[in-house]
């Protein structure tokens, strides 16, 4: 969605009485000059409602970026930037506030590398057996912090697990053994978020 003309119309978006009336634009400037310092990263996420709502997560605590990193299928459809379509409805109108990349899964290292330079912590969110893990609840997170999530079925490749910090998972008490991705996603924003208020004033 382009920005549009919103002078003498009602604005329908979701947006807080705040932004009401502001260009998609205006609306990205006014959230850079707040946003905090996590980084999101979503390897292989196969259904969009997943996608939309971790996009919709990630402008509700204030993130920094979030980072696809996409199948290295050739075979995949492309649009012309590089990244794979998917419906976006869910995410309600924040991915046009959102500082949104996709890159390719064997790019990650020079992402890693990156943020690293950066003085971030990398953080693999899962509950893959054979790794050290470390509950959620127990963990001081540095205010720059990277999350990564797998994809829905499987979880993060065993690569990325390797080459992140730490790996933390989210307890349960339940039968299931995991949590739905966004839910998931979700839950870590606001753990970190309490750790680290964004201001809004």
């Amino acid at each position: 969605m382009s920005d549009i003309n919103l002078e003498n119309s009602i604005d329908y978006r979701n947006l807080g009485a705040d932004f009401k009336g502001m260009t998609n634009s205006e609306i990205m400037q006014a959230l850079d000059q707040r946003r905090g310092d996590m980084i999101t990263v979503l390897q292989n996420l196969s259904h969009d409602f997943n996608k939309a709502t971790a996009v919709r997560n990630h402008n509700a605590f204030s993130g920094r970026e979030i980072v696809f990193l996409n199948p290295d299928n050739p075979m995949d459809k492309e649009n012309e930037e590089g990244a794979k379509k998917w419906n976006k409805k869910g995410a309600v109108g924040a991915q046009h506030y959102e500082h949104i990349s996709h890159h390719r899964i064997l790019d990650y290292q020079t992402l890693f590398n990156k943020w690293h330079d950066e003085g971030y912590v990398i953080y693999a969110v899962d509950n893959t057996p054979g790794y050290e893990l470390h509950n959620v609840f127990d963990v001081a997170f540095p205010k720059k912090s990277v999350f990564l999530f797998g994809e829905e079925q499987i979880g993060l490749a065993n690569e990325l697990i390797e080459a992140a910090d730490e790996m933390i998972y989210i307890p349960q008490t339940g039968s299931v053994r995991s949590l739905n991705v966004s839910v998931a996603h979700g839950i870590i924003a606001a753990l970190y978020t309490a750790q680290h208020p964004v201001p809004v004033d």
